[in-house]
């Protein structure tokens, strides 16, 4: 992954925006293939990977909002 990429996934904005909510994991993967997303139950709790659109992430000044539509999304938070 770049480092312009990288730079941008802020997963401890998104750890802050859910700290209320315990043994749930979130993964984000920027990528350029179509995948399909995943989610598991293990012993530690339930486990989520999100797809992040490369191209989109690179444009994009901030990308925590996105970051954090897909997670309510996923979580079944959002409105």
């Amino acid at each position: 992954m770049e480092e312009d990429i990288a730079d941008k996934i802020d997963t401890t904005y998104i750890l802050e925006q859910f700290r209320h909510i315990e043994r749930v994991g979130i993964i984000y993967i920027c990528t350029e293939d179509e995948q399909d997303e995943d989610d598991w139950i293990d012993e530690d709790g339930r486990h989520i990977v999100i797809l992040l659109p490369y191209k989109m992430v690179k444009q994009m000044a901030d990308v925590r909002p996105l970051m954090l539509q897909k997670a309510m999304e996923r979580l079944g938070l959002a409105a």
